[in-house]
Order: C-alpha cells, then structure tokens, then sequence
C-alpha cells in the first residue's frame, strides 16, 4: 500500500457552483423538514453519477436538514441503474430514489392522480399508454387540463405536443381543435396570434428587401441579417431609413 500527502484542500479550489434541475424544501406538522433534489435524466451519465454526490453533501451544508436525491428517469432500466446507488468507499453509500414510466400508473387506470400537474408529469413519463386505450389516456389528460387555468394550460399542452408520442399527441391536438373546453380557446388564439407576428415580419423583410433591391444588389451579408431578424420595430426602423434616404 501506498500513502501520498496531500493539502488540505478536498476538492477544486474556488466555488463550485451545484445546479439540479430543481430543490425543494418540504416541510412536516412536527416540525421536521428535508430538502429534495430533483434531477430529470434521459441516459446514463458517468458524470453525473460522480457529481450526484456533490448536490447532496452542499444542500446538506447550506440547510443543515436531511437530503433526499430523487431521479425522474426517461427508462425502467436507467432508474433501476441509478437505484443501485452511489458506493464512495466502505461504509460510505448515496441512496437515489428513483421513478420510472414503470413506476407511473396510465392516465385512465383506477390509480388517479392527485392533480393536473400529476397528470401532466405522468403524460410526460409515459408518453403513450401501456396497459389502456390511447383514446382514454388522452380525453382523461385532456379532462385534467381543463379544471387549471386555461393560459397555464395550453402552456402545458404545448409541451405535450412535443413529448407525447405521435399517436397520443395528434389525438391531443385534435381533441383542442373542438374547443369543447377553455383551455382549447387559449392554445387556438396564441397559435393564431403567433401566425399573425410571423406574418407580419415576412412582409416586413420582403418589403425591405425589395426597397433596397430596387437601388442595386443587395449583398449576402446584408441579406442575412434581414432574412434572420425576428425584430419587427428593428425591421421598420430599417424600412423608414430606406423611405428617407430615398427622398433625400
């Protein structure tokens, strides 16, 4: 065996920053709190099992109450490798609690959730139905997303869209096309009010463009940065320049 003296430093020197995906402080009737650390993984990261830890030993450091590392974990298999723990030598282990989309009930099933945002995390970890029709997973999320506020709602939606599997999602989109709730009307109009920015700023750039094509090439440059610009007011101020030099 070999011995090497070290400083006393235990770690990197300066502060190091520790970000989870979120920290939440729950407390109890006795009086009793603990801190959670919540972390969303998609694949295994050797990384990350390293700095697991970390968050741990500084929310314990900066809240002096007890710690508990949860992982939402996109697979079955990525929650049960993290569920195995963290070994930092004998007598030293890190406990994950971990979930699953196997640890999920469908959305339908008799095990309700207590609530939309429940709702929403369990369409998220699910993706699409496993044990019950896809129709009931998706009417039973849609049902849960008309009891919040419709703004908050069709912000949820949205993501869905995006996260849902194909199937589930263009059953979501057609059910908010009926407008049968609030909700429907919100996500409609944001998507009617973004259509209508988007068109007023292609018709901005193409009017410009046409401005200053009129007094010879416009260069690549020049184009780009039209073409790219997302800026209305900063478009018509380019617009207004181009009238002036025009009559000067």
């Amino acid at each position: 065996m070999n011995a090497e003296t070290r400083s006393g430093a235990v770690g990197s020197a300066g502060p190091t920053e520790r970000r989870a995906d979120g920290v939440v402080r729950l407390g109890f009737a006795d009086g009793t709190e603990v801190i959670v650390v919540c972390e969303v993984q998609n694949e295994w990261s050797e990384d990350k099992y390293f700095r697991l830890p970390g968050y741990m030993t500084r929310a314990f450091e900066d809240h002096r109450v007890p710690v508990l590392l949860l992982m939402l974990c996109r697979t079955d298999s990525l929650a049960r490798r993290f569920r195995r723990g963290i070994d930092m030598g004998p007598g030293s282990a890190v406990a994950i609690a971990t979930v699953g989309p196997g640890n999920i009930p469908d959305l339908g099933s008799e095990a309700a959730p207590p609530n939309a945002a429940a709702a929403v995390a369990a369409a998220v970890m699910r993706r699409q139905p496993k044990d019950i029709p896809v129709e009931l997973f998706v009417s039973t999320l849609d049902r849960w997303l008309g009891t919040i506020d419709p703004g908050r709602a069709a912000d949820y939606a949205k993501f869905l869209l995006t996260t849902l599997a194909k199937e589930p999602a263009t059953l979501l989109e057609a059910l908010m096309k009926t407008q049968a709730r609030l909700y429907h009307s919100e996500y409609t109009e944001e998507l009617l009010a973004k259509g209508r920015d988007e068109g007023a700023l292609r018709h901005a750039r193409s009017t410009l463009l046409r401005m200053l094509a009129a007094d010879g090439p416009v260069g690549a440059d020049r184009r780009e940065e039209i073409e790219t610009c997302s800026d209305l007011s900063r478009l018509d101020a380019w617009i207004t320049e181009c009238i002036r030099s025009a009559r000067s």
